[in-house]
């Protein structure tokens, strides 16, 4: 009957699923909270398999829906499965047998043309091993370890009972994919689940793949053991798209000064750029490199980089040293040959970590400095006090970007890498040339992350988390294993002095009373959160009285440091659940594919797939996990349990009051998922979010909600309620056509129960 209302509604634009409503331009919404999706197994198993990739897989998509090549292991065994790699393989060989400097290559390397030989014989054996465990452990976000870079390591430990063969097998496997390098090469490690439903019932691919992850690999340690069952290997391996950030491409090994073209931003990574490659092209003589690997830098286009000027006062605070300038009407538009001066705007030097050069040059972009995140506070302050509505505090909810509350999230960026192996192949290294492309781009930081205190955050995000986990005597402890809380006692935080003197607002711990607007309850703000006490004191530094340089960074800096540190915070929770795939995201592990779209500047369309099919969504709605890549994952946690036993009752005393104090919205700062003898937990750090006060200011005139499909709608006014059941109600009388007056009487009152309350 709910189906039917719906279709004969259409000019009102309703769209009815389980989570939200769309009423004309808005879009109210439910409980979006998704179950784990391995609930749909009676019993499961998680399978694994190594395989080798080839440089046209990393640079497009194809390879998530085909099947994986040149199979190294797998858990369930090779069997007949990779006779078609070994057709792929021997056709690929023949193929680069026609290239001359690939053949110049073999035959200039007899010994190691024979060790091929002996490799590829080897890997037509299909000889099986199998996995053991796979350990992976996430830091997606903002991290202590890397800062603005994501950190992953993943350990396998894989059994082979007779014979060793793993290293005969990785270098054949990768030799039929043109590398003669298998230290270096990319391999892909896919993750599937199979099993069986309550019914017995297999469950088919179909029902499975939105299950299905692919994590391209780099093997950075092997340590073998043999012994009477065989022989034993703990593989360790980090995602590839993080190869980039090993010292031998990340850190300069040269010193010189950043001089671009103009103060446009893009023309400073590109003169970072040549400076890199400067770098490699002089090691030809002076490190006995034959063939040199190339570097290459930019941002996304989402920055506008080519529109961006560089701050001079940004430079001067980041540590980069302004000595020479072009002036006057012709600053910044000089042709390609013309005779320039140049800007020096940055001495680089050895030993310097590229990542963290490239943090200090966005320092300069006007969108990341202490102007707009004021502004950025400022809104996000008086939205959470109740001062003005802001777009999804009602909960709407974006449908062109498939993200939920977008004023709540403070634009930053992250900076990530793309390590490609080429085809030409140095003999002094022994090792193939590479593309080492590092590219800046956009992540959002959650408001909530910015605690104020005397400022009361509320809970209104709640029904916008993906995830939410119950547990103790709730009932619905499904997902928790394990719960151990670190919670620091005497927690504040600690302000430099002047930092936020120049404030609009003032914070002050006290009850205030919220000016009467239109659309807004005029409620007071107790701005504390419960038994928890965020309160600050001033700390001994001092900013340095230098001029507006000096103030330029101070509060954003403050803020990412808080962000890069998070297990120093109030509430710190380790959390072990049952396996989710949810956890294990896919955009996180794909290497990047930028398209250049101008000097120094790129756009990575592919990411749009890896997504799910959005660029900027924080929740990959195909395939059921989040995009970390983008943000950090954010969940709802609830604690409830008995105080004591109802002595008249002779059962629990489970009120409102048993409510936890730690009840509330946490953001995941790492992950880790085990896969130990057939068994597959996680194990989730959280950090509260601060000042989850409990008497809130309720941003809309009446905390109003309304009961559909059994879920409860994020508050809305009545109002809206109002035109929202009658134009509803009104459309299904007008469309519904031809069938008898019973039936018209039955949709009516069916409308009106789903708008009930």
């Amino acid at each position: 009957m709910v189906n039917l209302v719906a279709k004969h509604t259409a000019g009102y634009n309703i769209h009815v699923d389980d989570n939200r409503k769309t009423f004309k331009d808005k879009t109210y919404v439910a409980d979006v909270s998704e179950p784990n999706q391995l609930h749909k197994f009676a019993s499961y198993n998680a399978l694994f398999t190594l395989s080798a990739l080839s440089k046209s897989d990393l640079e497009n998509t194809k390879f998530m829906d085909g099947a994986p090549h040149d199979i190294i292991l797998r858990s369930s065994g090779i069997a007949d499965g990779n006779l078609a790699s070994h057709l792929e393989g021997s056709a690929s060989a023949q193929e680069k047998m026609r290239d001359p400097n690939y053949r110049k290559t073999l035959s200039e390397n007899e010994r190691m043309s024979a060790t091929l030989a002996k490799s590829a014989r080897t890997f037509k054996r299909d000889r099986d091993m199998y996995f053991q465990s796979v350990e992976i452990k996430a830091l997606p976000g903002p991290n202590e370890k890397r800062r603005l870079t994501s950190v992953v390591q993943m350990t396998m430990n894989i059994i082979e009972p007779a014979g060793i063969t793993l290293f005969e097998k990785l270098r054949a496997a990768a030799f039929n994919n043109g590398s003669f390098d298998h230290i270096d090469h990319p391999f892909l490690l896919t993750v599937e689940f199979t099993g069986f439903d309550t019914n017995g019932r297999i469950m088919t691919s179909n029902e499975t793949k939105n299950m299905k992850r692919l994590i391209p690999v780099k093997l950075i340690d092997v340590q073998m053991t043999v012994n009477q069952g065989g022989t034993e290997y703990s593989v360790k391996a980090i995602p590839y798209n993080e190869f980039g950030f090993m010292n031998r491409f990340n850190y300069v090994r040269t010193s010189g000064t950043l001089k671009p073209r103009n103060r446009k931003l893009n023309t400073v990574f590109t003169a970072l750029e040549n400076l890199l490659n400067e770098q490699n092209e002089s090691e030809k003589t002076t490190a006995g490199v034959s063939i040199p690997d190339i570097y290459k830098i930019s941002i996304d286009s989402s920055f506008d980089a080519d529109k961006v000027e560089v701050d001079s006062k940004s430079i001067e605070q980041a540590g980069m040293t302004k000595q020479t300038d072009v002036t006057g009407a012709d600053a910044g538009f000089y042709g390609p040959d013309d005779d320039i001066p140049t800007i020096d705007v940055m001495k680089v030097n050895t030993g310097n970590a590229i990542s963290k050069i490239l943090e200090d040059i966005m320092k300069s972009h006007p969108l990341l400095t202490d102007v707009n995140f004021d502004k950025w506070k400022s809104k996000v302050a008086s939205t959470l006090l109740g001062v003005q509505q802001v777009s999804g505090s009602q909960g709407v909810y974006n449908k062109a970007t498939d993200k939920e509350n977008p004023d709540m999230y403070f634009p930053y960026f992250k900076v990530k890498s793309a390590v490609t192996p080429l085809d030409r192949y140095d003999n002094k290294r022994q090792k193939h040339q590479k593309l080492i492309h590092f590219i800046v781009e956009p992540y959002e930081v959650h408001a909530y992350s910015l605690a104020i205190p005397g400022v009361s955050t509320g809970d209104n995000f709640k029904k916008f988390v993906y995830k939410t986990y119950n547990y103790m005597f709730t009932g619905e402890n499904v997902d928790v294993l394990d719960c151990a809380i670190d919670y620091k006692y005497s927690y504040f935080q600690s302000r430099l002095k002047d930092v936020d003197a120049s404030n609009d607002r003032q914070n002050f711990v006290e009850k205030k009373s919220i000016e009467k607007q239109p659309g807004i309850a005029n409620e007071p703000d107790f701005v504390h959160d419960g038994a928890f006490k965020h309160s600050f004191e001033p700390g001994i530094a001092a900013n340095e009285k230098t001029g507006p340089t000096g103030e330029t960074f101070t509060r954003v800096d403050q803020f990412i440091d808080e962000l890069t540190h998070p297990l120093a915070d109030m509430v710190n929770i380790r959390l072990e659940i049952l396996g989710d795939p949810a956890w294990i995201g896919q955009s996180q592990f794909i290497p990047p594919v930028p398209k250049k779209v101008g000097d120094g500047i790129t756009q990575d369309t592919d990411i749009v797939y890896w997504r799910g099919g959005k660029r900027e969504a924080i929740w990959n709605s195909k395939l059921k996990c989040y995009n970390t890549d983008l943000a950090e994952p954010i969940i709802m946690l609830r604690f409830k349990m008995p105080t004591d036993v109802d002595t008249k009752k002779g059962v629990y005393e489970m009120g409102v009051t048993e409510q936890a104090m730690f009840s509330g919205l946490y953001r995941v700062i790492s992950m880790e998922h085990n896969f130990v003898d057939g068994k597959y937990t996680n194990i989730l750090e959280l950090t509260r979010f601060n000042n989850q006060g409990v008497y809130i200011s309720d941003p809309i005139e009446d905390y109003q909600t309304t009961d559909f499909k059994s879920k409860v709608t994020v508050p809305s006014t009545k109002e809206e309620i109002k035109n929202f059941k009658d134009n509803f109600i009104a459309g299904a009388t007008e469309r519904v056509t031809n069938i008898g007056k019973n039936v018209v009487k039955d949709l009516t009152a069916e409308a009106k129960k789903i708008f009930r309350g």
